[in-house]
């Protein structure tokens, strides 16, 4: 037997209340008991559970918006870094010193928020290097472009900060409108 979906359960609770205000039935079920004021009841729980409903879609439509726009800024610091990265490694090739300082012989971080701190690690370090900075300029990489693309990672953060408030609300709209689902299956 397949499972009743959400919709399905709210469209049977929906039609409950419906049914329940008919002329010919209301009377049928006051002598059970259930009078108007509990079927209003019922309805604003109904209202409220399918006002839920709608809250939890609408914040899982802003969670994906935000992971969205993070991968999309995140793909483009990182096409950016990368390049920069592999023509300050192919400048600085004969130069152990200065990779050491650039921190070039560092392993790769895979984690985000360790890309994200070693990244912007690597602009500080690569520009307190005047010599090296001469040089990418002369490849057409300003200190004004290394700039940008050390506070487009660093605008990752925020993004990023985002995207776990976003999840976080996604989530507590799910347990609300599943507390008034629960609620209105009683």
């Amino acid at each position: 037997m397949a499972r009743k979906t959400l919709t399905d359960k709210l469209e049977s609770v929906r039609l409950l209340i419906f049914n329940s205000k008919d002329a010919q039935v209301a009377p049928l079920l006051e002598t059970l008991g259930i009078d108007t004021a509990y079927i209003d009841k019922g309805e604003a729980l109904y209202n409220e559970a399918t006002r839920l409903v709608d809250d939890q879609k609408k914040e899982y439509q802003e969670q994906s918006l935000a992971y969205d726009r993070f991968y999309l800024e995140k793909d483009d610091a990182e096409t950016d870094f990368k390049r920069t990265l592999k023509l300050v490694r192919v400048l600085s090739r004969n130069d152990a010193d200065l990779q050491n300082r650039l921190g070039l012989e560092n392993g790769k971080a895979y984690a985000i928020e360790s890309w994200i701190e070693s990244s912007t690690d690597f602009y500080n370090r690569l520009l307190n290097e005047p010599d090296l900075v001469a040089k990418l300029e002369s490849f057409k990489v300003t200190v004004g472009q290394l700039n940008a693309e050390k506070t487009a990672i660093e605008n990752l953060k925020q993004l990023r900060n985002e995207v776990t408030l976003e999840k976080g609300q996604a989530q507590e709209a799910t347990r609300l409108r599943n507390e008034k689902l629960s609620e209105l299956a009683r």
